[in-house]
Protein backbone atom coordinates (compact mmCIF):
# COMPACT_ATOMS: atom_id res chain seq x y z
CA UNK A 1 0.00 0.00 0.00
CA UNK A 2 1.10 3.43 -0.75
CA UNK A 3 1.98 5.80 2.56
CA UNK A 4 -0.09 9.03 2.98
CA UNK A 5 1.47 12.36 4.67
CA UNK A 6 -1.02 14.29 7.06
CA UNK A 7 0.03 17.51 8.66
CA UNK A 8 -1.64 17.37 12.49
CA UNK A 9 -1.20 19.18 15.77
CA UNK A 10 -0.99 17.65 19.05
CA UNK A 11 -1.11 19.48 21.97
CA UNK A 12 -0.27 23.22 19.90
CA UNK A 13 2.58 20.77 18.32
CA UNK A 14 2.96 20.79 14.10
CA UNK A 15 4.04 17.14 13.11
CA UNK A 16 3.67 15.60 9.63
CA UNK A 17 3.06 11.99 10.20
CA UNK A 18 3.29 9.39 7.48
CA UNK A 19 2.14 5.83 7.41
CA UNK A 20 0.18 2.87 5.70
CA UNK A 21 -2.99 4.59 6.36
CA UNK A 22 -5.07 6.95 4.77
CA UNK A 23 -4.65 10.89 5.40
CA UNK A 24 -8.05 10.69 7.25
CA UNK A 25 -7.18 8.38 9.30
CA UNK A 26 -3.71 9.27 10.24
CA UNK A 27 -5.82 12.76 11.19
CA UNK A 28 -8.10 10.66 13.09
CA UNK A 29 -5.47 9.00 15.18
CA UNK A 30 -3.52 12.41 16.05
CA UNK A 31 -7.16 14.02 16.45
CA UNK A 32 -7.22 11.08 19.60
CA UNK A 33 -3.78 11.54 20.75
CA UNK A 34 -4.98 15.06 21.70
CA UNK A 35 -7.56 14.61 23.41
CA UNK A 36 -5.88 11.84 25.13
CA UNK A 37 -3.45 14.60 26.29
CA UNK A 38 -4.95 17.07 26.83
CA UNK A 39 -7.62 14.80 28.85
CA UNK A 40 -4.43 13.52 30.96
CA UNK A 41 -3.29 17.21 31.22
CA UNK A 42 -6.47 18.58 32.60
CA UNK A 43 -6.72 15.34 35.12
CA UNK A 44 -2.73 16.72 36.34
CA UNK A 45 -3.76 20.11 36.49
CA UNK A 46 -0.68 20.96 33.70
CA UNK A 47 -0.20 21.70 30.44
CA UNK A 48 0.95 19.08 28.37
CA UNK A 49 4.52 18.14 29.37
CA UNK A 50 6.63 14.55 29.49
CA UNK A 51 4.52 13.64 32.42
CA UNK A 52 1.34 13.94 31.17
CA UNK A 53 3.00 12.38 27.57
CA UNK A 54 4.13 9.28 29.68
CA UNK A 55 0.77 8.88 31.56
CA UNK A 56 -1.30 9.27 28.00
CA UNK A 57 1.14 6.27 26.64
CA UNK A 58 0.53 4.29 29.42
CA UNK A 59 -3.27 4.71 29.49
CA UNK A 60 -3.57 4.34 25.55
CA UNK A 61 -1.30 1.01 26.04
CA UNK A 62 -3.90 0.11 28.74
CA UNK A 63 -6.98 0.22 26.53
CA UNK A 64 -4.85 -1.22 23.75
CA UNK A 65 -4.13 -4.39 26.17
CA UNK A 66 -7.72 -4.33 27.12
CA UNK A 67 -8.77 -4.29 22.89
CA UNK A 68 -6.21 -7.15 22.57
CA UNK A 69 -7.46 -9.29 25.46
CA UNK A 70 -11.14 -8.73 23.81
CA UNK A 71 -9.85 -8.98 20.33
CA UNK A 72 -8.65 -12.79 21.68
CA UNK A 73 -11.64 -13.68 23.81
CA UNK A 74 -13.99 -12.45 20.60
CA UNK A 75 -11.73 -14.47 18.25
CA UNK A 76 -12.19 -17.71 20.80
CA UNK A 77 -16.05 -17.04 20.44
CA UNK A 78 -15.77 -16.71 16.80
CA UNK A 79 -13.98 -20.23 16.84
CA UNK A 80 -16.34 -22.18 19.25
CA UNK A 81 -19.35 -20.64 17.25
CA UNK A 82 -17.58 -21.52 13.78
CA UNK A 83 -17.39 -25.20 15.82
CA UNK A 84 -21.24 -24.65 17.01
CA UNK A 85 -21.43 -23.62 13.35
CA UNK A 86 -20.12 -26.95 11.71
CA UNK A 87 -22.01 -28.88 14.21
CA UNK A 88 -25.36 -27.21 13.42
CA UNK A 89 -25.28 -27.98 9.78
CA UNK A 90 -24.55 -31.00 9.93
CA UNK A 91 -27.21 -31.88 12.15
CA UNK A 92 -29.17 -29.70 9.81
CA UNK A 93 -28.08 -32.16 6.44
CA UNK A 94 -28.98 -35.57 8.35
CA UNK A 95 -32.04 -34.27 9.39
CA UNK A 96 -32.26 -33.06 5.47
CA UNK A 97 -31.56 -36.97 5.26
CA UNK A 98 -33.71 -37.99 7.24
CA UNK A 99 -36.85 -36.30 6.10
CA UNK A 100 -35.81 -37.47 2.11
CA UNK A 101 -35.44 -40.60 3.54
CA UNK A 102 -38.81 -40.61 5.22
CA UNK A 103 -40.49 -39.00 2.28
CA UNK A 104 -38.87 -41.86 0.13
CA UNK A 105 -40.78 -44.51 2.75
CA UNK A 106 -43.84 -42.70 2.41
CA UNK A 107 -44.07 -42.68 -1.35
CA UNK A 108 -43.34 -46.21 -1.14
CA UNK A 109 -45.56 -47.17 1.54
CA UNK A 110 -48.53 -45.25 -0.18
CA UNK A 111 -47.68 -47.18 -3.10
CA UNK A 112 -48.01 -50.75 -1.54
CA UNK A 113 -51.37 -49.37 0.00
CA UNK A 114 -52.60 -48.60 -3.64
CA UNK A 115 -51.25 -52.01 -4.82
CA UNK A 116 -52.62 -53.77 -1.98
CA UNK A 117 -56.15 -51.76 -2.19
CA UNK A 118 -56.29 -52.80 -6.15
CA UNK A 119 -55.41 -56.55 -4.87
CA UNK A 120 -58.03 -56.33 -2.22
CA UNK A 121 -60.34 -55.19 -5.29
CA UNK A 122 -59.85 -58.10 -6.96
CA UNK A 123 -60.00 -60.18 -4.29
CA UNK A 124 -63.56 -59.12 -3.07
CA UNK A 125 -64.66 -59.14 -7.03
CA UNK A 126 -63.48 -62.97 -7.12
CA UNK A 127 -65.87 -63.52 -4.28
CA UNK A 128 -68.14 -61.86 -5.11
CA UNK A 129 -67.57 -64.42 -8.40
CA UNK A 130 -67.36 -67.42 -6.29
CA UNK A 131 -70.71 -66.44 -4.24
CA UNK A 132 -72.66 -66.27 -7.77
CA UNK A 133 -71.00 -69.60 -8.88
CA UNK A 134 -71.70 -71.14 -5.14
CA UNK A 135 -75.32 -69.88 -5.19
CA UNK A 136 -75.78 -71.02 -8.83
CA UNK A 137 -74.19 -74.33 -7.76
CA UNK A 138 -76.90 -74.20 -4.99
CA UNK A 139 -79.67 -74.34 -7.44
CA UNK A 140 -78.54 -76.41 -9.95
CA UNK A 141 -78.04 -78.63 -6.41
CA UNK A 142 -81.88 -77.81 -5.72
CA UNK A 143 -82.86 -78.50 -9.17
CA UNK A 144 -81.37 -81.76 -9.26
CA UNK A 145 -82.65 -83.13 -6.34
CA UNK A 146 -85.93 -81.65 -6.89
CA UNK A 147 -85.70 -83.62 -10.89
CA UNK A 148 -83.98 -86.94 -8.67
CA UNK A 149 -87.28 -86.90 -6.57
CA UNK A 150 -89.42 -86.19 -9.64
CA UNK A 151 -87.77 -89.05 -11.29
CA UNK A 152 -87.99 -91.36 -8.49
CA UNK A 153 -91.76 -90.38 -7.96
CA UNK A 154 -92.03 -91.19 -11.81
CA UNK A 155 -89.98 -94.55 -11.47
CA UNK A 156 -92.28 -95.79 -8.23
CA UNK A 157 -95.25 -95.05 -10.52
CA UNK A 158 -93.98 -97.51 -12.82
CA UNK A 159 -93.61 -100.05 -10.60
CA UNK A 160 -97.41 -99.71 -9.59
Amino acid sequence: MEKSRANVTICGSEYVLSGEKSEEKIKEIARYVDEELRRTSKALNSNPNYRAAVLTAINLAEKLMDNSDLLLKLQTENHQLDNDVKHYITLWEGAKKQVTDLKDQINSEANKQVQDTARVRDLEQKCSELESAYFDLQMENVNLKNEMRNLKRISKQDEF
